[in-house]
């Protein structure tokens, strides 16, 4: 009987089921969601001994950074599709499928794959999406299991490189405007090793859920999954601070979206929170804008006016800064994290 309450180990018919799969397949592939991020050191082992590319969704960004078999993109991307439709087996590692990740274009492209093995905590995402075999357990105990019961297996050969064509593909899919905001994201990732990075609804958070490579487990998550609330960023990225008081951390929230809970900034002084907020200033809720221009519709009610969020932080006795290139950012964080206090960050952009 599955069952939410206190998840079983692995299930031994369940593992060797899985392993028998596991040896007959020639171009397999692991699909890895949120519930994988305390699991890497298994999951870096199982990739490499079956040779199999590893594709993240939002949540499970981080794992195996620069990893040769890492693909860091989304699986609404026509190439991660690709790559999933030609994997003769397909492990899925805590993730629950979700539209949002899979479907992010609502084109109903996505296919759950016929052959697969899906490993998760609860019950009820196993009994969703049924799969050729199941496992409920912890991911890093299941995938443990899987290495103790495939010692056998040789990798298949090409993974490495099939990996690389996809990052390629992958990335290229986006165009001009997206890559450059992935750019903007990854300029922060390599100014500020180990972050937490928190994202609102905002447009650079959108881009990089479909292409982007983090540096921690755990250290990329955001509010453009599931429902997509606007004002989430802030209060989310106060929380992490407090939670893991070493790590940097950085909240990339849009004008529009900061708006719904510009309060937060006083929490933050209040608690001595080193957040460093970057508001990614483009005088509107332009991703709502555009997604009314993809189907049709006429933009109504999405270009409000902004504030000046610099007088805003310094009314709450915040330093801030507003830059108008991006180039500029590396040193704003610096300076913004040698402070030791929140600080507000404005980038005007076009």
């Amino acid at each position: 009987m599955l069952s939410n309450v206190t998840p079983p180990a692995p299930e031994g018919a369940a593992i060797a089921s899985a392993a028998k799969l596991i040896g007959a397949a020639h171009r397999p592939l692991i699909l890895v969601g949120g519930g994988a991020k305390r699991a890497e050191a298994p999951l870096r082992r199982l990739a490499e001994r079956l040779g199999a590319p590893v594709v993240q969704t939002t949540n499970a960004r981080g794992l195996l950074h620069g990893h040769p078999l890492c693909v860091p993109a989304s699986p609404s991307l026509k190439a991660v599709r690709a790559l999933m439709a030609d994997a003769d087996l397909v492990i899925a590692a805590g993730t629950e499928f979700g539209p949002t990740d899979y479907d992010g274009y609502s084109d109903g492209g996505f296919v759950l794959p016929a052959n697969l093995i899906r490993i998760d905590i609860g019950a009820d995402q196993l009994a969703r999406r049924p799969a050729t075999v199941s496992i409920q357990a912890d991911c890093a105990e299941a995938l443990e299991a899987l290495l103790l019961e495939t010692g056998h297996v040789r990798a298949s050969e090409g993974g490495s490189s099939r990996a690389a064509a996809i990052r390629k593909t992958a990335f290229a899919e986006l165009n001009p405007t997206l890559q450059a905001q992935v750019r903007a994201v990854e300029m922060i990732r390599d100014t500020l090793p180990g972050a937490l990075i928190v994202g609102d609804s905002t447009q650079p958070i959108y881009a990089a859920n479909l292409y982007y490579d983090h540096d921690r487990p755990g250290g990329w998550f955001n509010a453009a999954t599931g429902f997509g609330a606007l004002g989430y960023g802030p209060p989310a990225a106060i929380g992490a601070a407090l939670a893991i008081p070493d790590a940097p951390v950085v909240c990339l929230t849009g004008d529009g979206g900061f708006q719904f809970t510009l309060p937060e900034l006083g929490a933050a002084l209040d608690a001595r929170a080193p957040v460093i907020f970057i508001v990614w200033n483009n005088r509107g809720y332009r991703e709502i804008g555009t997604s009314m221009l993809d189907v049709g519709v006429e933009p109504v009610g999405v270009s409000p006016a902004p504030p000046d969020f610099c007088k805003l932080a310094e009314a709450y006795g915040i330093g801030a800064e507003r830059l108008a290139d991006i180039d500029a950012l590396a040193d704003a964080l610096k300076r913004a994290r040698a402070t030791g206090l929140p600080r507000v960050i404005e980038i005007t952009v076009d």
